[in-house]
């Protein structure tokens, strides 16, 4: 709304309580046409999409076995460093570990 009355990045970033950086990056990620400007509703549809996506996938699949091990042991007070050791010497031909 503030950039239709033509305030600048600083002003709108100033009002929101955010940092320029933020209120620059967040206009440019959703700006869907640059000729036409920001269309804030679109936009704030656009960032309720991406707020609920996943950023990568998970290293374990919460059914597997491994996720349930490791839940175990956290939940024993292990560190990840001591789950990391136990895993390796458990499965010592896995080359991804």
């Amino acid at each position: 709304m503030m950039m239709r009355a033509t305030h600048s990045i600083r002003a709108i970033s100033c009002h929101l309580g955010r940092a320029p950086s933020t209120v620059s990056r967040e206009i440019a990620r959703h700006t869907v046409d640059s000729i036409k400007g920001h269309d804030a509703s679109l936009a704030g549809y656009r960032a309720r999409l991406t707020r609920h996506r996943p950023r990568q996938r998970p290293k374990l699949h919460p059914d597997g076995e491994l996720f349930e091990l490791v839940v175990y042991l956290l939940r024993k007070y292990w560190s990840p460093q001591q789950i990391a050791r136990t895993l390796k010497r458990m499965s010592p031909n896995d080359s991804h570990r």
